[in-house]
């Protein structure tokens, strides 16, 4: 069958074995119509940008659909490796450590005495409170360079002090 004289619906029909195998040489074992679907787009892809001159159609069908598919597989794997349902049960093994926000700038107290007033600013209003380089700039009435200064200023004094300890 020549490909660019063929209507999609007619290599589909052809080619649906090969998806089915595909699917199962790669051992999905469940939600088989969305693979399929992924499949099917796959063999779309290849007959749109099918070149004779590069070989035959069913290798480069087979390669295109195998690919799509392992790359679904791969980002499903990386999203299920970040994200964990959560389940209510969990709640009772997490300790109860929630430390408030004034508690929590004194446990940095020590590591702030190395810093001037403007560099203590910089640190409690963007760690503690998240706020970016503008918003701290304009609340302080001063510019973001200065900002980026105390932040500068801040990191380096943090770190020459941590590494006396």
């Amino acid at each position: 069958m020549d490909i660019r004289s063929a209507n999609f619906s007619d290599v589909l029909e052809q080619y649906k074995p090969m998806i089915f195998k595909i699917i199962n040489t790669l051992h999905i074992y469940r939600d088989h119509s969305y693979y399929f679907h992924e499949g099917v787009v796959a063999l779309w892809t290849a007959y749109r940008q099918f070149n004779e001159e590069k070989g035959s159609f069913s290798a480069y069908a087979y390669t295109t659909i195998r690919g799509t598919l392992l790359n679904v597989l791969k980002a499903e794997r990386l999203f299920d490796d970040n994200h964990a349902p959560w389940d209510k049960e969990y709640e009772e093994f997490i300790p109860d450590d929630s430390v408030s926000l004034d508690e929590q700038i004194k446990q940095l107290e020590p590591y702030m005495e190395c810093l001037t007033q403007n560099q203590q600013i910089w640190v409690v209003e963007h760690i503690f409170y998240g706020k970016g380089i503008k918003q701290i700039a304009r609340e302080h009435r001063t510019t973001d360079a200065a900002v980026k200064s105390w932040r500068r200023g801040a990191i380096q004094n943090i770190m020459r002090y941590i590494n006396k300890i």
